[in-house]
């Protein structure tokens, strides 16, 4: 076999050699220039990578408000194969909320599938999830929430008479509004019949501890290891199987009621809403999707408006002047002592909800809001690579003195004329993307505070408690955070 000679042999040997070298260097120059626009690189106490999943676990908003601190606006955090972005304040904040094309919700919010069910909301596509919040957001029109005014006030006197009796007494506030606020979601929204099995054991568990162990299953863990073999994961889908089989029956009953009623029915709550909607495509809700709606409203309706009257709660009785002033509202709008409450009364209330307001932008209970990144985007100067986590913080969003002038300060009427900017209080998000639920949570928080005002003389006998950090994805007063209360008819 006769071969070349050796100088083709050699440039045989340089030309794919050359090309290799070009390519590689073409790609080490694409990838100088992609991270010459990127975000810095915050690196808690000096440590690549480890430190700041350590502090991301242990705090994640001591990590933000360090990174801020550092670095400003935007900077990014490595946790092993994937980068976060966080962004801090209004111009980053309305990036997150605008951007719907480019953030996707879904990835992010894998975590709450073990917890809201196989099928529903953040496990399905973009247009079956949209067909869901549809489903959601009609009972949670103006008109429907007019038409809940009786049934949560109904709901609230009989809490007060049975929880705290007497003339006078001593509650741990957070705990009383747990399941203050479970009896007036479960019946708002789910109606009569689930309302009256909600303190109905199941497996060792009634539906408002199956809840909080649900609850507890959300940790900063769960966000990158929704599958950790962890214990409270396992108690976590322990409790979401005891919740189908605690809601199957009343949902075969109901079924069996619809068949017979020939859709003739009277009854007028979420539940039965949604139990007779179907999708586009002419299919029906399956029941399992209903158990993970249910679940769904519960920590939209229960948990955060029972974390936020609890705040706000101390946060009022500790100022008698603001209880003065507030207590002079309810007499404006409803008219005096004895009288009920009423959705046209609450609509005037402007004092009572800036308050409720200010407490939501010093307590937000969702610390972090997280998104996708489904292409390469700009915000700003910095360039932002498709499969990086872009997210904010309600709570480090509530504290930034140039959204918000003395910013550590309690000012209850600081929301009076309305928010300074959309994209600068985001305790319930932005944009499109603001929480549809918003109002029946004011409505359910500002109905349990006006019961409370024109009720009771209260005292917070721990003040205001700091908040729990580091023991899942929500932020509520540390307990025991105790009210005294003395009936005011009792010294009349």
């Amino acid at each position: 076999m006769k071969f070349g000679n050796k100088n083709d042999l050699a440039l045989s040997t340089i030309v794919p050699t050359g090309a290799t070298i070009f390519v590689v260097a073409g790609l080490l120059v694409r990838r100088w220039w992609r991270n010459r626009t990127m975000p810095p690189t915050f690196n808690m106490w000096g440590l690549p990578v480890l430190g700041s999943i350590v502090q991301f676990l242990k705090s994640p908003l001591d990590l933000i408000e360090a990174g801020h601190k550092k670095l400003g606006e935007c900077f990014k955090v490595n946790f092993l194969a994937k980068d976060m972005i966080f962004l801090v304040g209004r111009d980053g904040q309305e990036f997150f909320f605008t951007m719907d094309k480019y953030l996707d919700q879904a990835k992010m919010y894998a975590f709450t599938i073990p917890i809201f069910g196989p099928k529903v909301l953040y496990d399905t596509d973009h247009s079956t999830r949209m067909c869901q919040l549809r489903f959601i957001r009609e009972r949670l029109t103006d008109d429907c929430l007019s038409s809940y005014v009786g049934t949560l006030e109904k709901e609230v006197l009989q809490f007060f008479d049975e929880e705290w009796p007497g003339n006078e007494g001593v509650v741990d506030i957070r705990k009383s509004m747990i399941e203050c606020l479970s009896r007036t979601s479960i019946r708002c929204l789910m109606g009569e019949e689930l309302r009256s099995k909600m303190h109905q054991v199941q497996s060792g568990h009634t539906i408002c501890e199956l809840l909080h162990i649900l609850e507890q299953g959300m940790l900063p863990l769960s966000v990158f290891m929704p599958g950790a073999p962890i214990p409270r994961h396992r108690a976590r889908d322990a409790a979401r199987k005891e919740m189908s089989e605690f809601l199957g029956p009343i949902l075969a009953d109901r079924r069996k009621r619809m068949a017979e009623a020939k859709g003739n029915i009277k009854e007028d709550d979420f539940l039965w809403k949604v139990m007779s909607s179907t999708y586009p495509d002419g299919r029906p809700v399956t029941d399992e999707e209903i158990v993970g709606f249910l679940v769904a409203a519960f920590f939209g309706g229960m948990h955060n408006s029972s974390i936020t009257t609890s705040w706000s709660t101390l946060e009022i009785v500790t100022r008698p002047e603001l209880v003065s002033e507030l207590l002079s509202e309810q007499n404006a709008t409803l008219g005096g002592a004895g009288k009920p409450f009423t959705f046209e009364g609450y609509e005037k209330m402007k004092k009572l909800r800036s308050t409720v307001m200010e407490t939501l932008r010093l307590h937000p209970p969702l610390m972090l809001l997280m998104r996708t990144v489904e292409a390469d985007v700009k915000f700003k100067q910095y360039g932002i690579p498709k499969g990086s986590v872009v997210a904010v913080s309600p709570n480090v969003a509530g504290m930034l003195s140039e959204s918000f002038p003395q910013p550590e300060d309690y000012k209850p009427f600081r929301f009076v004329d309305g928010i300074p900017n959309e994209f600068a209080y985001i305790p319930f998000g932005g944009g499109r993307r603001l929480c549809k639920g918003q109002e029946f949570g004011f409505l359910q928080i500002m109905c349990v505070i006006s019961h409370m005002l024109r009720t009771y003389d209260l005292k917070a006998l721990d003040g205001v408690t700091p908040p729990t950090i580091g023991e899942g994805m929500v932020i509520a007063p540390s307990q025991p955070c105790r009210i005294q209360y003395k009936k005011k008819t009792a010294r009349a």
